[in-house]
């Protein structure tokens, strides 16, 4: 039961209400001017209480960034790419304008106000990056009890412009392999498994069984600021793909005599291929290439991913067993990523049904 009392202040009285906390401490509140306007608060704190939804007004007016060190270290399941561009969206977009805001400040249309200003400025893959923080860290504020509800929840975002995806035909996955000479089996290897870049990079021929067509995807390397950090892959998750017969005949001679823990492709120095820059040996590769075949798709390394899925899909390869190829978390990512390219195989199964009804 709350004891409603009134109290002296400088100008007048006022009224403070002093009740007992769900961790069994004594706890004050005042300021109110009437009695009535400090029994409807105490009326008010009671059902809360009651309800299990009180929180602590200490816990309450923690800053925003009294979260990041506790949510950075969560997110070890992240490969270290990634979280050096959650890093740097805290500290350049994030940190200025919430860092200091007490967790129980944060207001959904200020948050609204924040991601319309954000948007008008910087690209929609930058706001959908510095949002997520943002939501993900007063998610955590929910979670411990800090605040009631997201206020993050319903934010409207803007719509992200979908990147370029270049699939490579087999004829011109051949041409650039044979264009690459010395990492022809790389490209080969990411053309038709779909592996990404850093889970090729980091394999070692212990990853590798040539006999039955398999290779063990447990790591990925990621550059850095020139240098190659290797970790979990980008699920945090280990998973086993299948390899062509003939991509398998590549690789046998790139690995024969060497140990299972050696790398199955190195730079020049025996360590990991970093990231291909722009004047790289791939993208030099894809430019002749490209020179010889006006046709010739600008492709990137992650291309290569999206034409193994294109040949996948291509094959009539089920969805789920794309999705696991692919390392994605479910078959409705890999849907949402390659829907044009199942509806082409959409059209191929109408064409043959008509056919087959002619």
């Amino acid at each position: 039961m709350a004891s409603i009392k009134r109290y002296k202040k400088s100008k007048g009285y006022g009224w403070r209400v002093q009740y007992r906390a769900p961790d069994g401490t004594s706890r004050t509140k005042q300021g109110f001017r009437t009695k009535d306007e400090a029994q409807a608060w105490a009326d008010k704190n009671a059902t809360t209480i009651r309800d299990g939804q009180w929180i602590s007004p200490t816990v309450e007016s923690a800053a925003v960034s009294s979260l990041w060190a506790g949510w950075e270290k969560s997110q070890h399941h992240l490969a270290a790419s990634s979280m050096k561009a959650l890093d740097a969206s805290w500290r350049v977009h994030v940190k200025p304008r919430w860092g200091h805001t007490p967790v129980s400040k944060v207001h959904p249309a200020d948050v609204q106000e924040w991601v319309d200003e954000l948007a008008g400025k910087r690209s929609p893959t930058i706001v959908h990056r510095a949002y997520g923080v943002l939501r993900s860290l007063m998610g955590d504020a929910v979670r411990y009890r800090m605040v009631r509800a997201n206020p993050c929840d319903g934010v409207r975002l803007p719509a992200k412009r979908g990147k370029k995806m270049y699939v490579l035909t087999e004829k011109q996955l051949r041409t650039l392999a044979d264009e690459v000479s010395k990492y022809r089996s790389l490209v080969l290897f990411m053309g038709w498994t779909g592996a990404r870049w850093g889970e090729a990079v980091a394999l070692t021929v212990g990853d590798l069984d040539l006999d039955t067509g398999r290779a063990t995807i447990s790591k990925s390397a990621s550059t850095i600021g020139g240098k190659v950090s290797v970790g979990e892959t980008k699920t945090g998750h280990t998973r086993t793909i299948g390899i062509p017969r003939h991509v398998c005949e590549e690789l046998k001679a790139d690995v024969r005599g060497k140990l299972p823990g050696a790398l199955v492709w190195t730079n020049a120095r025996g360590g990991h291929l970093t990231t291909p820059s722009k004047r790289s040996w791939f993208h030099s590769a894809v430019a002749r290439c490209r020179a010889a075949d006006e046709d010739f798709p600008g492709v990137t390394p992650h291309d290569l991913r999206h034409t193994a899925a294109s040949m996948l899909i291509a094959s009539g390869a089920p969805v789920t067993l794309v999705a696991r190829q692919l390392g994605h978390q479910s078959a409705k990512l890999t849907l949402d990523t390659y829907a044009h390219l199942f509806d082409d195989q959409l059209s191929d199964v109408v064409g043959m049904s008509w056919s087959a009804a002619n």
